[in-house]
């Protein structure tokens, strides 16, 4: 059984949206953040930060035995991938995070480490991958695949069947339409409107068919 207590890695703007979720969701004795920039001894939202990562180590020998990487990513996944494994070869585990007012059919399938933000939607029939972010308002309709490290961001709409490959970000306000197939690697700029599908570790912008 997973210990109570949990660890957020990185104490930066996307901290505070997974740290507001994760009190909500009151399910976690105590939390604690590192960070390589805020001293230790300093708080966000009332939780400490212990120090940085040299510090996980010691954290898992004293009963933190869960964490969530808690540093946001835009574009490059690379240094939350980094992180994970660091974190997974001392021996934690990755809850997921998912703040109440998320609404999630009860007919999905979900990885670990997940965060799913404010009023994000997640439709019947999608799977979402390991350490993925599903940011605030965004939504997943039916029958989407979202891939391991991908980053939905804030208010995309990702409509039904598509494919989401790992460590793929999809910026805020994009439109992804019906059966679409999205590589790995790729970045998918803000406002964009995606009409087709799009290869692996490419950038698409504005109106892509």
């Amino acid at each position: 059984m997973m210990g109570k207590g949990l660890v957020l890695i990185g104490g930066g703007g996307h901290c505070k949206s997974v740290l507001d979720a994760a009190l909500c969701m009151n399910i976690f004795e105590e939390i604690v953040i590192t960070d390589h920039k805020i001293s230790a001894g300093s708080k966000i939202m009332g939780c400490k930060v212990i120090g940085n990562d040299s510090q996980l180590s010691r954290l898992y020998i004293d009963g933190f035995t869960q964490a969530f990487i808690s540093l946001g990513s835009i574009k490059n996944t690379k240094q939350r991938e980094e992180i994970y494994q660091k974190a997974s070869a001392i021996g934690f585990k990755f809850p997921n995070i998912i703040d109440p007012t998320a609404i999630l059919s009860k007919e999905i399938i979900l990885g670990k480490g997940i965060f799913i933000g404010k009023k994000a939607v997640v439709n019947s029939g999608s799977t979402i991958g390991d350490m993925s972010i599903v940011n605030t308002g965004a939504i997943i309709e039916h029958d989407c695949q979202i891939g391991n490290f991908s980053h939905i961001a804030v208010s995309a709409v990702i409509c039904g069947g598509c494919e989401i490959g790992d460590s793929t970000f999809v910026g805020a306000n994009t439109t992804i339409i019906q059966g679409v197939k999205i590589g790995m690697n790729c970045t998918i700029g803000a406002g964009s409107i995606v009409l087709g599908n799009v290869s692996e570790n490419n950038t698409v912008i504005g109106t892509f068919r």
